[in-house]
């Protein structure tokens, strides 16, 4: 039988070690380049759709809260409070999610990128409801006037 020098274990070994610290040091510059995208809070507990989408949702759903908003990290504050506001009076079932882009803007002439409400009573768009800022009481004061949220 033929012996195999060491040589070529010490060979196998350093190109195995080299291959490792390769792929660590590409990893490590693909995660540094790679931007963290901010998923809205409100699309874990509600329904998200398409606008190609609303007229069929509104056909199984009449009476619905539209919540409009981009994936922007300026409004992670508020979209907490809006997250803990509908799963505190468990209306997930009359809010759906869409995404804003240009042809919701263009539908719903929007000019900013702010979150906007809409109320839908019957399949009807009941009221608008956009600010360039909001308060919690602001939002829970609109859900109460469109019969999302019983009057206390």
């Amino acid at each position: 039988m033929r012996e195999i020098p060491k040589k070529n274990y010490l060979f196998v070994l350093i190109m195995a070690v080299v291959v490792v610290i390769i792929t660590f040091v590409l990893m490590n510059l693909y995660n540094a380049n790679k931007k963290e995208a901010y998923s809205s809070y409100v699309k874990e507990i509600v329904h998200e759709i398409m606008l190609d989408d609303l007229d069929n949702y509104l056909q199984e759903h009449p009476d619905a809260i539209l919540y409009i908003n981009t994936n922007d990290e300026a409004n992670k504050k508020l979209e907490k409070e809006i997250k803990n506001l509908i799963a505190r009076h468990n209306i997930q079932q009359y809010f759906v999610y869409i995404e804003n882009n240009k042809d919701i803007t263009k539908k719903y002439k929007l000019k900013d990128n702010n979150p906007i409400f809409i109320a839908y009573k019957d399949g009807k768009a009941l009221e608008t409801f956009s600010q360039d800022k909001y308060t919690i009481k602001e939002i829970e004061s609109f859900l109460v006037r469109n019969g999302v949220i019983e009057n206390d």
